[in-house]
């Protein structure tokens, strides 16, 4: 009888959820005259008024969906009928479900009175929606997975880079860069597209973005024709939270922590007849401490010429928030147009304190130096978004168009104090680092069902981005600043990329196909405007896709994949100039660097059992024109990081998620990634070539203490791997948290401590003939403890 009630009320609520965007009109056969019908929803247990509850009327005929309505803060409801016979479903999560029969409106009549209406609570139906969702958690379809970030008790009062560093498949190093199995050359998207919430690049804007705002993540390894091209080793698309089954519903938070880290939020939603409105909000305060050393040895003719060693120290993070506003609008059956503002801003102050030993080839010192850095920067974002959906009488035929506009403005500035003990004098410098960016993109995607199973995908896509870049470091000279040679220009990029693509795909049996083709047409310049230089790229590029999918019992699947992807630069990645923090130690960037293209295949089988289940994943990836970053010295004891096109890279390993209920009240998950990396290439006539084998692994635990409290613990391992020029050694961290349930189970209070041992540090060697180096760096401590609440309003806490 339960699992009779459960699927009723699932049902039910899909079908009003759906069908009531729907619903604007009634049947051509009755008359266009509309009586009101009310009534007033009461709780049968108190007497007190129900509200953001669904009332959905039906003809008594044929059963279809004739309106709804969602009762009021006083639990009234109204809505308009042509004369008829009809009867009336109420529901709400955790009531029972209320069916009101034998409604007939009349001819002439003013209105329809249907009274008090009480519902009675049913705890039973609300957990057994829950455990109904529960397998959601991890889902394996045509060509993702999805992951409900919200379950894992560490992620409160997270940023974005912190909740994907939790995911499987996915780290993120002390440095804050993003990797997919291994590979950073990953495209990651908020709700499908390209967000202002990441125009100021992946790593710094993942660092600021809150994490409240994220309800899911989606890992996409081996995207369809259906996905922009971009992103090597896949996708990971951010999805935000937008609440649309209540009339009223959200939370609110506040996080507290150290080092410094307090923030505050709001998800909100309210849903009135033929429109929902949605807002989110964060505004925090974040002071990060970082910093670390490192040794450099350079040599001439095999004897040791020059060696320094150096030690950061280094503060980072300031005050920024975002504000975003929006609304669904059901504009006629099967219409609905949605339209979002987004604004961010934010303010940084970041300092650093360098130093440098110098040393003789004897090892001792001849010089010390001292290096003082404060920069500030400032940042603001605006993003508008329209996108229009009609769904025609097939509910899954669809077409939808997207457009969205976002202006992104950032300015660094910062002033250098630096002195040498052997000099008498100081040597002041100053920089300054402008991006304007423009981004335009226009998506149209149509889908039609082409019989039972099968469908029919086409669509088209425009992105233009502009990016205007100024920067310039001065040094003083008797109290007049002039330019440096070399740092010292105005970049123009410019990117417009156009896309069509055509899929299709159907089921037979258990076995399901899938084909596509895109193609991408890419128009893309980098000129440095006061040195006259200009690189120009374009080119027209076709990206295949195909899967195939085979269905055992149950939900238990077997897929198998191909795709043909590319990794563009990276716009800083052609800027020659990023920062003068420490100058012996500089990014520079290569304005010749053409894309990466890669063909990856992948198999994967997903398995439920009874208490968990399972996923095991084999891929292999063949990448041409691989960019790496390469360590140059120079003569004057400096090196530079410089990226540069090598030739291949083949790399295959073997994927395993693996969730288990222990007991009732324990379970655990865990994702293991063993794979195997071969580069091989040349730049100017040195060979760089690498054989690795590294693995990744997650553990995560979690014991529920009653229904109210519970705690987790979770481990993250990265073995040591060998690079094109040294090795990159290990890093591990322990993280530890724990929730309890208060207010009446509407508010949740959560404590966790990360990195306990603070040992997420980037540690490499480097060990070249003529150079070699140590280094241990965090570009922002991970290690803090973090307080924080969320308080429910209509939702209820999300479950495991």
């Amino acid at each position: 009888m339960h699992e009779q009630h459960k699927r009723s009320t699932v049902t039910s609520l899909f079908t009003v959820f759906l069908f009531s965007l729907l619903a604007q009109s009634d049947d051509g056969s009755v008359s266009s005259s509309k009586t009101p019908i009310t009534g007033q929803l009461l709780q049968e247990a108190n007497r007190e008024p129900l509200p953001y509850a669904m009332v959905a009327l039906y003809n008594e005929q044929d059963s279809n969906l004739v309106n709804s309505a969602l009762s009021s803060d006083q639990g009234w409801f109204r809505m308009e009928a042509a004369p008829g016979k009809y009867y009336a479903e109420i529901n709400f999560i955790g009531y029972e479900d209320r069916t009101i029969p034998s409604i007939e409106v009349q001819k002439n009549l003013d209105s329809l009175q249907l009274g008090q209406v009480f519902l009675k609570s049913d705890a039973i139906a609300l957990e057994e929606v829950t455990v109904t969702a529960e397998k959601s958690q991890m889902q394996l379809k045509l060509d993702r997975r999805v992951f409900n970030v919200g379950e894992d008790l560490s992620n409160s009062g997270s940023n974005a880079a912190d909740i994907l560093d939790r995911v499987p498949s996915v780290t993120v190093d002390p440095e804050g860069n993003v990797s997919l199995r291994g590979s950073q050359g990953v495209r990651i998207l908020v709700n499908g597209k390209p967000s202002g919430l990441l125009s100021s690049g992946e790593t710094e804007a993942l660092l600021r973005m809150q994490g409240d705002i994220i309800e899911s993540v989606e890992i996409i390894t081996n995207p369809s024709a259906r996905y922009e091209a971009e992103g090597e080793a896949g996708i990971i698309n951010l999805i935000l939270k937008k609440n649309k089954e209540k009339g009223f519903n959200g939370s609110f938070g506040l996080t507290a922590g150290r080092p410094d880290n307090y923030g505050a939020s709001y998800s909100l939603n309210l849903r009135r007849s033929d429109f929902n409105f949605f807002s989110n909000f964060g505004m925090d305060y974040r002071k990060t401490p970082g910093g670390g050393w490192s040794e450099q040895r350079f040599f001439t003719g095999g004897a040791l010429s020059t060696f320094y060693r150096s030690e950061t120290e280094q503060t980072r993070g300031g005050v920024g928030g975002y504000l975003q506003l929006g609304t669904d609008w059901n504009i006629d059956q099967g219409l609905l147009l949605t339209g979002a503002l987004l604004f961010r801003k934010g303010q940084d102050k970041n300092d650093a304190f360098v130093t440098y030993e110098d040393f003789n080839p004897e090892g001792a010192t001849i010089s010390f130096t001292e290096r003082d850095v404060a920069e500030s920067e400032n940042e603001y974002n605006l993003e508008g978004s329209l996108n229009l959906k009609k769904t025609f009488d097939d509910p899954d035929h669809t077409w939808t168009t997207t457009i969205t506009y976002i202006v992104d403005d950032d300015t660094e500035l910062a002033d250098y104090v630096q002195k040498t003990d052997t000099l008498g004098a100081l040597i002041l410098q100053r920089s300054s680092n402008t991006e304007d960016e423009l981004n335009f993109l226009l998506q149209s995607d149509y889908i039609k069902p082409i019989n039972e199973n099968g469908r029919l995908e086409a669509g088209m896509r425009i992105a233009l981005r502009k990016v205007n870049n100024d920067f310039m470091v001065e040094e003083s000279d008797d109290g007049t600043f002039e330019a440096l040679d070399n740092f010292d220009d105005q970049l123009e990029y410019l990117e417009d990329i156009y896309a069509a693509y055509f899929m299709i795909g159907d089921e037979f049996g258990k076995i399901g196909l899938q084909a596509g083709l895109r193609a991408e047409y890419s128009d893309i310049s980098a000129t440095l405007q006061k040195i006259n230089s200009s690189n120009e790229q374009n080119y027209l590029s076709f990206f295949p896709s195909a899967s195939v999918s085979y269905k055992f019992s149950g939900e238990n699947q077997l897929q198998l994949s191909y795709s043909r992807r590319l990794s563009r630069p990276y716009f800083r990645s052609l800027l020659p100039f990023s920062n003068y923090n420490d100058p012996r130690n500089n990014n520079i960037g290569n304005p010749n660097l053409r894309p990466e293209f890669t063909h990856s295949l992948e198999t994967g089988y997903l398995n439920y059992f009874t208490k968990g289940s399972y996923l095991v994943s084999v891929y292999y990836r063949h990448t041409d024109g691989v960019i790496e970053e390469i360590i140059l010295p120079a003569e004057d004891g400096t090196a530079i990081e410089y990226p540069v096109n090598l030739s291949t890279r083949n790399a295959y390993g073997v994927e395993m998620n693996f969730s288990y209920d222990l007991t009732d009240q324990w379970d655990m998950n865990t994702d293991l990634n063993f794979f195997r990396s071969m580069i091989d290439g040349m730049f100017e006539g040195v060979q760089y070539t690498n054989d690795t084998y590294a693995m990744l692994g997650r553990l995560t635990t979690n014991y529920d203490i009653g229904q109210v409290a519970e705690i987790q613990a979770s481990f993250n391992y990265l073995a040591p791997q060998r690079t094109t020029q040294g090795r990159r050694l290990s890093s591990y961290n322990f993280d530890l948290a724990a929730s309890m349930d208060v207010l009446k189970n509407r508010g949740t209070l959560t404590l966790s401590a990360r990195d306990i041992f603070n040992t997420r540090v980037r540690r490499s060697i480097i060990d070249q003939i003529d150079y070699r180096a140590e280094s241990s760096f965090q570009w922002r401590r991970r290690q803090g403890i973090v307080l924080s609440f969320n308080y429910r309003i209509n939702q209820e806490k999300s479950e495991k």
